[in-house]
């Protein structure tokens, strides 16, 4: 990652960016709704305010209509990934003092950069919003599959870059977690080793990668070991996603019936996203102790052989990116 400011990160007191070129503007929490004098179409700049100096950008939005001229949200995410916004804050920040790092401080930095803060979840959970009308309503669905998908997509790469940055640079890795400390609310310090934490380490072994080997079909083996050889690091994010944030709390919000939303409310309640972040960080402690077992058996980046174990089907997710950093959101819209 380049370190040099971005324009999607903002250090200022406002909570709200202005458009350019627009009339009629009016804030609404970390949302700027703004009239284009062109198409009068409600468009504007998602922002979300995480510390009284950090302003992130979460991409911007226009309303259009869909296929069946229902009223849309056509969200773009930023050109900045939003992870990456978090990286550059920190990291333009004075150094605390050295001092030694626990992998439970690694898992909780981790979760905060990569989930809670550095991805579009910050938006439907952020505090500064007005909480949704059916947000207690456990039949309904408050995250929309595109929304789902733009987040399994943006913490997976987040994730990958996390992995790559402990597997190949530990001194600015121990000073992102050091700095991520010291700067950002980070939750509950009880960070503990979990069933599904233990699965991700388990698979880093090199005597499970090697029963795995043994146990699959020629064709299929080779197949697997060539796409291991391309994507190694986005395999291991994909699985870690997989287990240790999307098969976890956040599905009981995610399923239910689509009722549409409105572009500044907040979907998550505390409660939830409390047990969301505790499976996350149990989930990335389990993770990293697998980076470092790779990194002892000097199998760091990690050869196809050793990816094998995370291309099994149980934890292994279905047609996900390997490439990708975030996607576009069509987002149903509650009538007005």
């Amino acid at each position: 990652m380049p370190r040099r400011r971005h324009e999607g990160v903002r250090y200022a007191s406002s909570r709200t960016t202005t458009i350019a070129g627009t009339c009629c503007s009016r804030s609404l929490g970390s949302i700027v709704t703004t009239m284009s004098t062109r198409d009068r179409a409600p468009r504007g700049n998602i922002t979300v305010r995480i510390t009284d100096d950090l302003v992130l950008s979460a991409g911007s939005w226009h309303q259009t209509l869909d296929d069946h001229n229902r009223p849309i949200a056509h969200i773009e995410p930023p050109a900045v990934p939003m992870f990456a916004q978090v990286v550059e804050y920190l990291e333009a920040k004075s150094l605390p003092r050295d001092s030694y790092v626990r992998l439970a401080d690694e898992a909780r930095a981790a979760v905060t950069i990569c989930i809670r803060v550095g991805s579009y979840f910050a938006v439907l959970s952020d505090a500064s919003r007005p909480f949704s009308p059916n947000v207690h309503d456990e039949r309904a669905s408050h995250i929309e599959d595109d929304e789902m998908a733009r987040m399994n997509i943006e913490i997976s790469a987040a994730i990958e870059w996390w992995l790559n940055l402990k597997g190949t640079d530990q001194q600015r890795y121990r000073h992102l977690v050091q700095l991520a400390l010291q700067y950002l609310p980070l939750g509950r310090k009880s960070v503990t080793r979990s069933s599904h934490g233990d699965i991700l380490w388990g698979y880093s072994l090199k005597a499970v990668a090697t029963e795995v080997k043994r146990g699959w079909a020629t064709e299929r083996l080779e197949e697997y070991l060539h796409l291991a050889a391309k994507h190694p690091v986005r395999i291991i994010a994909n699985s870690v996603t997989h287990v240790s944030w999307r098969n976890g709390p956040i599905e009981n919000i995610h399923a239910g019936r689509s009722v549409g939303h409105a572009m500044n409310e907040r979907r998550i309640l505390p409660r939830d996203e409390k047990a969301i972040i505790r499976q996350a960080q149990d989930g990335l402690y389990g993770a990293l102790r697998g980076v470092e077992t790779l990194i002892f058996d000097e199998a760091w980046p990690p050869p196809p052989d050793r990816v094998l174990p995370f291309l099994m089907p149980h934890i292994r997710p279905s047609g996900w990116s390997y490439s990708e950093q975030s996607c576009v959101v069509a987002l149903p819209l509650r009538p007005m």
